[in-house]
């Protein structure tokens, strides 16, 4: 499985950088079409956080339906494990705290790659016995990772 972080969502639907959106809707069919993707409840929030901060233009209907297109590819809620391994991820990584606690969850969720841009492409990020890689949706296509899986 790969996690997809909240700026894959947000520019998948940013019609002012027009390769950054082809870039993420590239990378969500490809999941989306295999069921290799997933999120979790932060994701959607976030995203509904920045698209409503950012981008006055679109409607709060609209905004809350496309958070929900997110709760497709997984609704699961934070819990205390998995601050506990966010706890743990900071602490090696000095990523920020929210980027940690979907680190965390991606983990649990068994995910093997992270797409991100806010993040390291190519770092490997271990936890509790579990790792996973962070891509950088606009540095590989899908089929390049996929491959090499």
């Amino acid at each position: 499985m790969i996690f997809v972080d909240t700026n894959i969502w947000f520019y998948a639907h940013d019609e002012r950088e027009a390769a950054k959106r082809s870039a993420c809707r590239d990378w969500l069919t490809v999941l989306g079409r295999q069921r290799l993707g997933c999120s979790n409840l932060q994701v959607a929030n976030e995203f509904v956080d920045v698209v409503l901060r950012k981008r006055r233009d679109i409607e709060q209907e609209t905004v809350f339906r496309l958070s929900d297109d997110i709760l497709i590819w997984g609704a699961t809620a934070i819990g205390i494990d998995t601050v506990g391994t966010a706890r743990r991820i900071r602490y090696r990584t000095a990523y920020s705290w929210w980027d940690c606690l979907l680190l965390a969850s991606a983990l649990e969720l068994g995910c093997s790659h992270f797409l991100s841009e806010d993040l390291q492409d190519g770092q490997r990020v271990e936890a509790d016995g579990k790792a996973l890689t962070i891509v950088d949706p606009f540095a590989h296509s899908p089929e390049q990772i996929l491959a090499s899986r």
